[in-house]
Parts: C-alpha cells; structure tokens; sequence
C-alpha cells in the first residue's frame, strides 16, 4: 500500500480535529483520545476492507483518504473517509465482495467500540442534565440492543449520557447505515445491482429516495396537515415521528448522482447462494443500523 504525502497529511489533520472534538465533548485527555482512535479505527477499518477486497480482485484502488473537519462544522470531528477505484470492476462477485467488505468491517469494529463505551457510559435523570449540544442521538435496533444488555429497562425520566467511546460507536452504525442505503453506487446499491440486475437497481433506488423524503419530512408534519383536511389516519406512536432534515438532504444528493450503476466489466447472470445469503445479512445490519430520526433537536 503506497501513501501519498496527501495521505497522511489528511490522516494526521484527522487525529488532530477529532481529538479536538473529543476533547470538547469530554474536557478529559484520555476520553479524548478514546474516541479519536476508537473513530478513525472504525473508518479505517471500512474503507480497508473495500481496499484490500479491491486489491484481491486487480482493481486500481486507493488508500483511504480522511476528511478532516473543525469541530465547529462536524459534531465528530470528520466528514468521514474514502477510497476511489479508478478503473472499473471485473464481475459481479468482485463488486458485490468489495461492497460488503466495507460495511462489514466497520461494524465488527464498531460494535465492540460501542459495548465498551456503554459500559463507561452512566444514567442521568433527564430534568437535572443539560448535555450543553443542543441535540439528543437517535437509537437504533442495535443501538437499543446493546443498551438493553448494559442497563437493561430504564425507569421514566431517565437517559443514558453516552462516553465518547460510547459516541464512536454510535457514529459507527449510522455511517454504515448511510452507506448500505440501497441506491445508487453507495455499498448498498452496490449489492442490490450484484444479486438482481439494473432494472431492480434502478426500482430500489428511486425507492429509496422517496422513502428518505418521506422520513425526512416525518409522518407527523403529514399526519396533521391531514387531519386540517378532515383526513384521519391512524398510525401506531412508534411510526409517528418529527423526520429529520439529513434524509432530505441525502435523497437530493442520491438523486443527483442518479439512480443508475455502471456495468460490471463482465456480468454474469448469478453470484452465488452463498453471496445472496451474506447479501440478506447485509441488509440485517441495515435494518439494525438505521435510525428514522438519528438527530433531534434537545
């Protein structure tokens, strides 16, 4: 693996700006360097695994780049990072392959990350705690999962106050959330167009757009200006929510980049039962990773 300067000036600017935040989140030295190498050893571990997949199959693939980001702009310090395969993919195996290696590795690392911080993490009553961000984390099936285990039921009126470990590992799922999104040439668009075809691509897609809109705005904005209208829908509590503005912004990003996916060099027609299987497992981790409404307003 051969690193530019441009590589490791954006790595150490990275380690500098997450520290940074880590530090503002915690005010502690320790705390801030848990969640700046628990972070960049939960990206890194993604874009490698899309990298040396890449490698294995002869693709022409770069080292990750990191995107540093002031604490101001990013609440973690980073706007992620990423790899570009400059020359195009030999089949559907290889591409469905170097898709899922990413997602996959992020999340063995970023489950663990997030055991650990929750074990550091400590229950506040919510009336008496100000967490001074101005925004409260939304919680995932695994995220509630994982919860569950370490503090088990929590009594009324009270919340978990995340360490930064804890934070790390959130960021986790939501980036591979955000990337297993099945459009487009996101990893989830990836694996869509491996195991179908491109009209089925091209369906999920425009799916997804729409249901990143619909979540975006939220069922309860809709729900009201419903009932103004004497339309009345009833919708269990746990489907009506605020939406969260992110969603609209990334369902116009989607759509720019279009819901089409570049042909593999060579398509077979099948990738395999055993590929088909690890692509329904990639889902699962989806579905477990995915937060309606991942950032709300405190």
């Amino acid at each position: 693996m051969k690193l530019s300067k441009l590589h490791i000036v954006l790595f150490i600017a990275t380690v500098i700006t997450t520290f940074s935040q880590g530090y503002l989140m915690s005010g502690d030295l320790f705390d801030a360097m848990a969640f700046c190498l628990s972070l960049i050893l939960i990206l890194a571990s993604h874009e490698m695994g899309h990298y040396l997949f890449g490698r294995r199959y002869g693709a022409d693939i770069t080292p990750p780049y990191f995107i540093p980001a002031p604490p101001e702009i990013s609440p973690i310090g980073t706007f992620g990072a990423f790899i570009k395969i400059r020359s195009g993919i030999s089949t559907k195996k290889a591409l469905f392959d170097i898709g899922v290696a990413g997602p996959i590795a992020g999340i063995v690392v970023a489950l663990p990350v997030l055991f650990m911080g929750l074990e550091l993490s400590k229950v506040v009553d919510i009336s008496n705690y100000n967490n001074g961000t101005g925004f409260l984390l939304g919680s995932s099936p695994l995220f509630s999962f994982f919860s569950h285990i370490v503090f088990g039921n929590l009594p009324e009126g009270k919340d978990i106050v995340l360490h930064p470990l804890a934070f790390a590992g959130w960021v986790g799922l939501f980036v591979t959330a955000l990337n297993l999104i099945p459009s487009g040439q996101l990893d989830g668009g990836h694996v869509i167009y491996s195991v179908f075809n491109y009209r089925i691509h091209r369906l999920t897609s425009i799916i997804a757009i729409i249901t990143l809109t619909l979540i975006g705005l939220g069922t309860k904005p809709i729900l009201q200006e419903l009932t103004y209208m004497n339309i009345n829908i009833g919708l269990p509590e746990i489907l009506i929510f605020n939406g969260w503005p992110g969603w609209l912004i990334w369902a116009i990003l989607l759509t720019i980049m279009g819901p089409k996916h570049p042909p593999t060099l060579h398509e077979e027609n099948d990738i395999g039962l055993k590929r088909k299987i690890i692509a329904l497992l990639t889902m699962l981790i989806f579905i477990g990773c995915f937060s309606p409404v991942p950032i709300a307003l405190n």
